[in-house]
């Protein structure tokens, strides 16, 4: 909200500078992030009456001389299209300076002398979007009536010599969203009552509410008042109200659209002005649109009504979407004689929801969604009628339709002084509470130690008696507060056990070349159950902002999916990616949370490389990686079984159930077809992925490593070969290795396997590397020789095989 200083001293006495005051304005509550002088880093722009105007043949030029209150008029060359003789415009003299700092200088322009020049607003620095239409291409011409001579500044002619508090307003004070409620909050701080004035308002026409049908629903606008005014004159608003507008960042229409605007600025109460021909059939609804019917806008921009906007009608078609913007079928033209005045509440929920949904975003609705004080409706309507008559010659016809008017209920809230002084930790008086109160126009009083606080509609944030406290402790003044240290238990830094062992899972699998995602914890109904072996029921949030993100996921394979689409979108399909975090189900209608963590593998294992090395990632590769994963953290790999599963979204012959000690953990396996086919970016492309639940596996975790010293004595390195029958699998050889190599055999490979011409048909032959080591003593060529003669016996006679 920008609030004008001028504005402002309509309210109050202010005699401080606006900077001062816009910082003990932040101090209690309501920050001021701006205070703009638009007069700053200007000089000589003065009044210029255009004496005469010559255009300048084969040009787009103008040859001017213009009074600018100097013995003689200057002369200017001017390119505008709107200069004429006549006009009092913006000149800039010699030695000015306008916006970004220009400096203007006599000159010469096709060979005649310029003076001067004539300005627009946007050269003076004013933004785009809050100069006139007529004058957005052109010079600026002061009304007639604008009551400005030759020569003097334009500064205080055109509101550049106010200063602007931008009121950075949380939603909680949408109070402040009013020149009204500014002047409270700001005679608040200052100690000083504003001067409100009451609108009185005398009718001039006969009555007119027989003349219209009125049918509203008090659930979609509680409150719906209409005035009529005739004869209407449409034409530019006083100069003084468009500085104000101006200065609000609100762009001057006519005199009918920015009266409405200005009462909106003035009391927080958004107001809208209809033709009246749009409802010639005497017939006005306020309902819920149809399905399919649709509505062009003020901006010319045509929606789609949803079944969920609640709309104005001629009791038949839309002509406005109600605390958003009307609609163009019933625009006030140049042409418009009768006007009709609304001024209405309307279901905040509904008017934000739609206001989002067709992105169009108003002030009327920023205050809407925010909350409207109840007890400005009819002043607003009664005040702009009276604007109206006064600035737009009309006759205000007799009476008000109140289609709906219902009442609220004065809140009163119940505290006492102590448990004020006990929060704030201060030694406040009754008698000073009260003055508090007083200060901020709220009816207090106090029995005893009992405080009770009428609280006025203006000011619907305050509900609770910790709200009194807010408003004591801010208006006291925080800086007020004693410092003192709070007496918390002492407590120790650190990770718990099981923040330590998440810590120390992500941080191998970052060892293995992943990188960590983040991704939303909502999700859509069908996504939050995909890959999910057992899924539970769904955790709904109440009020989803759309229908992707309206439940909370209970796997974090989705989230990954979705981080695949995004980058395979861009060309990104070399992937290894891992999240951790938590899924949530409701089982028996109890909400619970489980730590997870997930993986995605798409592409290649390797980078691409000159000896064209390069394998796609499989299941096996993502086997690997997890079972590296569990030796690191101490689970034994005969403790891990993998069984075939049917998940949804996983593809049905490479997915499995990962099972520890019969308990099932997680799974593992490839994306289904079926969810990489339905997005455009994963086609084509194999994505392999695991997740774990680590509510199950961290019980199962060894309790660290124990390091050891490398060994003092050197290892024995023997290999061996050996044909046995192609039936005999390795595991069977590497038993008999093992049971007679003795204590000494620390490590067995596997090194070549064959099985071709150069051998017997049904033989195959295969190498192993053994390593013995003492690591108390050295280890001798007789002790290996004797290990080695006994495991060649034995694969004779258990396996039949021949030593090479």
């Amino acid at each position: 909200m920008l609030v004008s200083y001028n504005w402002l001293q309509d309210f109050l006495n202010l005699d401080e500078d606006p900077h001062d005051l816009a910082e003990k304005i932040t101090r209690t509550g309501v920050e001021i992030a701006d205070v703009n002088h638009p007069a700053e880093g200007l000089k000589k722009l003065v009044v210029g009456h255009v004496v005469d105007c010559e255009d300048v043949e084969g040009t787009h030029l103008h040859l001017t001389h213009v009074d600018v209150g100097e013995d003689e008029p200057i002369q200017i060359v001017c390119g505008a299209p709107n200069v004429a003789a006549g006009e009092d415009v913006i000149v800039a003299l010699h030695g000015a300076r306008i916006a970004g700092n220009e400096k203007i200088k006599r000159g010469k322009i096709r060979g005649m002398k310029s003076n001067g020049m004539i300005c627009g607003l946007q050269e003076i620095g004013f933004s785009d979007s809050v100069v006139p239409e007529k004058y957005a291409d052109g010079i600026f011409v002061f009304p007639e009536d604008s009551d400005v001579k030759p020569g003097q500044d334009i500064y205080e002619a055109l509101g550049m010599d106010d200063y602007i508090l931008d009121f950075d307003i949380t939603p909680n004070r949408a109070d402040t969203l009013s020149m009204e409620g500014a002047a409270y909050e700001v005679g608040a701080i200052v100690d000083e009552k504003p001067k409100i004035e009451e609108v009185v308002l005398k009718e001039d026409g006969e009555d007119w509410t027989d003349s219209l049908e009125a049918k509203v629903d008090e659930k979609l606008a509680p409150k719906f008042y209409l005035r009529k005014l005739k004869n209407v004159k449409i034409g530019e608003s006083p100069l003084w109200m468009q500085r104000r507008l101006w200065n609000a960042g609100i762009r001057p229409i006519n005199n009918v659209v920015d009266v409405t605007n200005y009462v909106m600025l003035l009391t927080g109460q958004p107001m809208h002005a209809y033709d009246a021909r749009a409802f010639e059939n005497g017939k006005l609804e306020v309902r819920k649109a149809n399905k399919g019917e649709k509505l062009t806008l003020l901006n010319e921009k045509e929606v789609d009504l949803d079944p969920n906007d609640i709309i104005i009608t001629d009791g038949e078609k839309p002509v406005m979407m109600a605390g958003v913007m009307g609609g163009l079928n019933s625009e006030i033209t140049d042409d418009t004689q009768d006007v009709i005045l609304e001024s209405a509440i309307f279901d905040p929920t509904l008017v934000r929801k739609a206001a989002l949904r067709h992105a169009n975003r108003t002030e009327a609705s920023s205050r809407y969604e925010k909350g409207v004080n109840w007890g400005n409706t009819e002043k607003a309507i009664n005040m702009a009628a009276l604007l109206l008559r006064n600035d737009a010659n009309a006759q205000v016809m007799s009476g008000i339709i109140k289609a709906t008017d219902k009442k609220r209920k004065p809140v009163v809230v119940e505290t006492t002084v102590s448990y004020i002084n006990k929060v704030l930790g201060t030694e406040i008086s009754a008698d000073e509470m009260l003055k508090i109160f007083d200060r901020l126009n709220f009816e207090a009083k106090v029995d005893g130690d009992k405080l009770t606080v009428n609280v006025p509609n203006r000011r619907w944030d305050i509900l609770i008696p910790a709200d009194l406290v807010e408003e004591v402790g801010r208006i006291y003044g925080y800086d007020n507060l004693k410092a003192t240290q709070p007496l918390l238990a002492e407590t120790h830094g650190g990770y718990s056990a099981k923040e330590t062992a998440i810590r120390r899972i992500k941080a191998i699998v970052q060892g293995q070349g992943l990188m960590e995602a983040i991704s939303y914890s909502l999700t859509s109904p069908e996504k939050a159950v995909r890959y999910t072996k057992d899924p539970k029921k769904l955790v709904e949030v109440q009020m989803p902002l759309n229908s992707s993100r309206s439940v909370m996921r209970e796997n974090l394979m989705t989230g990954l999916v979705d981080a695949a689409s995004y980058n395979m979108a861009r060309k990104q399909k070399e992937l290894a990616l891992f999240e951790q975090g938590r899924v949530y189900d409701n089982e028996n209608d109890t909400f619970n949370e489980h730590e997870h963590i997930a993986t995605l593998y798409s592409g290649s294992i390797f980078n691409e490389n000159w000896q064209h090395l390069n394998q796609d990632v499989d299941f096996y590769f993502v086997k690997g990686q997890l079972t590296n994963l569990f030796r690191a953290i101490g689970i034994k790999d005969e403790d891990v079984v993998y069984k075939a599963e049917e998940i949804d979204g996983m593809h049905l012959t490479r997915t499995a159930g990962i099972y520890i000690n019969k308990e099932y953990v997680g799974m593992i396996g490839m994306i289904a077809r079926s969810v990489t086919m339905a997005e455009k970016s994963l086609r084509g492309s194999e994505i392999y992925g695991y997740e774990l639940d680590l509510d199950k596996i961290i019980p199962m975790l060894s309790k660290g490593m124990t390091a050891k010293p490398a060994p003092k004595f050197p290892a024995i390195s023997r290999d061996l070969s050996i044909l046995v029958n192609k039936d005999v699998d390795n595991q069977e050889i590497e038993n008999v290795i093992h049971a007679n190599a003795g204590k000494y055999l620390v490590d067995l490979k596997v090194i070549d396997v064959y099985q071709g011409s150069h051998i017997e048909s049904g033989k195959k032959s295969l190498a192993y590397n053994l390593t013995f080591l003492n690591e108390k003593d050295t280890l001798t060529d007789e002790v290996v020789n004797k290990a080695m003669d006994d495991i060649t016996a034995s694969l004779k006679e258990d396996l039949e095989a021949k030593i090479r």
